[in-house]
């Protein structure tokens, strides 16, 4: 479910809340336990987040914008940290092209989703799974506070027990997006954005400006909600207009 949700937002330009960029509200969203994981390695933080010869955006070698399709996938498919069985690619006569795989940032702790796309033979971005084991806290303190926070409500089904609220933090600057999302009651307004909150998944892509990035995907900066970052406290009053 979350792989699809991450993948799609990757691979299609969706215009929703007044034409926002946001492929994540294609899929329903649904709850997140809190999953209990091992605490994580420095050498586990590396395989994430990367080292001193290759970090975000670049990971496990490739880099968005540089790093050929071809080259990539080997470097996936030669990945001690990639399930091979879970490898699945995709292309088209188009030059467009995906690829989707499940990996692990060390042996004992949970599996997370890996997606790649590519144009005419040229990585373009990568997204990697993050929940359960990463929160927004860790994110800000390792990077600082993020370009711009634009928080849409993504909810699919309005009928639903639920609403679903969907946050982008822009590093589009240094080559990353955070994706994160909340589940609320319709009527509850006080929902609080806390360093603990998990984050979904976050898309490695070529630095530029958060205006160059959202028109490659055929979207309307301008349609965008964004924020300055507030720190932590109440959603709504934080970064909704």
């Amino acid at each position: 479910m979350r792989h699809k949700r991450m993948w799609l937002s990757v691979l299609i330009a969706l215009i929703v809340s007044a034409g926002a960029l946001y492929g994540l509200a294609v899929y329903q969203l649904q709850p997140k336990p809190r999953l209990p994981h091992l605490p994580v390695t420095p050498s586990e933080l590396e395989n994430f987040f990367g080292d001193s010869s290759c970090s975000w955006p670049c990971w496990q070698g490739i880099t968005p914008g540089v790093t050929s399709s071809d080259d990539a996938l080997q470097l996936i498919q030669k990945s001690a940290f990639v399930s091979q069985s879970t490898v699945q690619t995709e292309s088209s006569k188009t030059g467009f092209g995906t690829a989707h795989w499940e990996w692990k940032i060390g042996p004992q702790q949970p599996t997370l989703s890996g997606d790649m796309e590519w144009r005419d033979g040229i990585v373009r971005n990568i997204g990697l799974g993050a929940y359960p084991i990463f929160s927004l806290g860790e994110i800000i303190d390792r990077f600082g506070p993020p370009e711009k926070v634009d928080v849409i409500d993504c909810t699919e089904i309005p009928e639903g027990k639920y609403r679903y609220l969907c946050g982008t933090l822009y590093y589009t600057k240094s080559g990353f997006e955070i994706h994160i999302d909340w589940q609320v009651s319709w009527n509850d307004k006080n929902i609080q954005i806390t360093p603990s909150d998990p984050i979904d998944f976050v898309m490695l892509l070529r630095p530029s400006t958060i205006e160059e990035w959202v028109t490659s995907y055929g979207g309307d900066p301008q349609t965008l909600n964004l924020q300055e970052w507030k720190g932590y406290g109440n959603l709504y009053d934080l970064y909704f207009r």
